[in-house]
């Protein structure tokens, strides 16, 4: 090893980020700095991408060929050269490298947060953003090569109900007067929200510790669905796929206040799909990592005839 006085240390940040590019292929996205605001911004992101974990500086020491550089002790008192390229602090001890499926990620993060200040301020002017009109496109493109087709799967939906003996009728859609807007509904526009296991159900319910009961039922019906889980499929899906894992469609909402501008373009996106004459969309769970949820415009989907099981979720 060299000592510290014949060491340049003005090369100590190229050797470490040629080194990050050897092992991941992959740029720092963020570090415990700035953690929350990255997550802020991209809430899905850490959940959904391959490969988006958390790096501690002395782990990645270990498994580098900068031991052949440097002692670990020079390591860890110049880490700090290492600046995040998003907040600009020196790293000191875990940071988060990877790559999204997208190209341009600090572009679309600024064109989101246009998006979203326009749509709080101008709900109904949406289209005026050159981003909305870019998803409007982009959907419409997709309504033409996308067609329907026969679904058959089970779904899952949750009620928290204090009966022991709850009724098929509890799970069905809410009437008009008492529908509350929701991520994929307008304030008096009931849908029907279903996941594709009980476990996300679950989750989405926010974690009830008791009384949540959960219906079993099938779809087979011939429709016509976007899917915001598998948009890999779709050509030229980079704008959806960045969209899917930003705040734009993918942030938490306050459960116990009104106003949820968190939901602002995701119901834009869903007026979108009902012009273009699908039935419903598919996506991720923004409650957990894994599972998706399904939100179908025709809330005669759901029966009481083809309910076949409702159980106590334990």
């Amino acid at each position: 090893m060299i000592d510290d006085d014949d060491i340049n240390w003005n090369f100590f940040e190229d050797d470490f980020v040629r080194e990050l590019d050897s092992w991941f292929s992959a740029d720092i996205k963020c570090c415990h700095h700035c953690y929350e605001d990255f997550v802020e911004n991209w809430p899905m992101s850490l959940d959904r991408i391959t490969g988006a974990n958390s790096i501690e500086v002395g782990n990645f020491y270990d498994g580098s060929r900068l031991r052949e550089m440097y002692t670990k002790k020079q390591y860890l008192d110049n880490i700090y050269r290492v600046k995040c390229p998003r907040c600009g602090i020196g790293l000191e001890s875990i940071f988060w490298a990877f790559e999204f499926d997208f190209e341009d990620f600090e572009d679309l993060e600024w064109d989101f947060h246009s998006l979203k200040n326009d749509i709080r301020e101008t709900p109904f002017l949406v289209l005026k953003n050159d981003l909305a009109n870019q998803t409007f496109n982009l959907l419409e493109k997709l309504s033409n090569s996308i067609t329907s087709e026969l679904i058959e799967v089970q779904l899952y939906r949750g009620r928290i109900l204090t009966s022991d003996k709850p009724n098929k009728s509890d799970f069905l859609a809410p009437p008009k007067v008492i529908t509350n807007e929701g991520r994929y509904n307008h304030l008096g526009v009931p849908v029907v929200y279903a996941a594709n296991n009980s476990k996300t159900c679950f989750n989405e319910l926010r974690k009830p510790e008791e009384h949540l009961y959960i219906a079993k039922f099938e779809i087979k019906e011939n429709l016509k669905l976007l899917d915001l889980s598998s948009i890999e499929d779709y050509e030229e899906s980079d704008l959806l796929k960045a969209i899917v894992v930003s705040s734009v469609i993918s942030s938490k909402a306050d459960d116990n206040s009104k106003h949820k501008p968190e939901y602002y373009f995701t119901r834009f996106i869903s007026d979108c799909c009902k012009y273009l004459k699908f039935d419903g969309i598919i996506y991720p769970s923004v409650q957990i990592g894994i599972g998706v949820n399904f939100v179908l415009f025709n809330t005669e989907l759901l029966t009481e005839k083809n309910i076949n099981k409702i159980e106590k979720y334990n």
